[in-house]
């Protein structure tokens, strides 16, 4: 009988997946190694074989997860002609995928923890870090490349706009997670016209 061929990588991501649910029933701290391995299906010892420990598996999550928005946000950018367009579509996709995904949210919360303090603060803040940058710097090039074209003021300082939108979206889904009441879509939607009326240009891209 010839051996079972394993997809490594298929299975790495449903450990993933399994581990994400766990998370956010049990939070970080609450979730162990075994919990992972059961609910996954595989053993504690064919779980190490794809993950060192429980802060690998937990950083492969928002690895998973960035990985799904960013795809997100570039297919929404795709049907988009203009720059602003792009832009209020990506910021907007990242918005609604958040608030679809909000009992996520304390992972974000026990993630900012761990690279704040504790042993985990250097691997995890480089992970923030890391994924800060990555966001602020599609969200700057989007406002470049719109002010190339003539679409938005050439004094609009992209980098200083760009990092304000995304501390802003970590602020509203904060809120949200506290307030459910809140109309997430409608208050980015309004947010995001008045930042594009306020960096357009009056004859828009040339």
């Amino acid at each position: 009988m010839a051996p079972k061929i394993v997809d490594k990588a298929a299975r790495r991501a449903a450990i993933t997946q399994a581990a994400s649910e766990v998370f956010a029933q049990k939070g970080f701290q609450g979730t162990s190694v075994d919990d992972i391995a059961r609910a996954a299906g595989v053993s504690k010892g064919s779980l190490y074989g794809y993950f060192k420990n429980k802060e690998d598996i937990f950083y492969a999550t928002f690895q998973a997860y960035q990985a799904e928005l960013m795809g997100q946000c570039e297919a929404a950018m795709a049907a988009q002609e203009t720059m602003g367009g792009r832009l209020n579509a990506c910021l907007m996709v990242t918005v609604l995928s958040l608030q679809e995904h909000i009992v996520l949210f304390p992972l974000t919360l026990e993630l900012w923890a761990a690279a704040s303090s504790g042993p985990a603060r250097g691997s995890f803040g480089q992970i923030m870090e890391g994924m800060y940058r990555e966001f602020r710097a599609m969200t700057a090039g989007l406002i470049q490349a719109g002010q190339a074209n003539g679409e938005f003021r050439e004094d609009a300082d992209a980098d200083a706009a760009a990092a304000w939108l995304v501390g802003g979206i970590d602020g509203l889904m904060l809120q949200y997670w506290f307030d459910r009441s809140l109309d997430v879509k409608r208050l980015t939607e309004h947010f995001l016209a008045m930042v594009l009326r306020g960096i357009g240009t009056e004859g828009g891209a040339k």
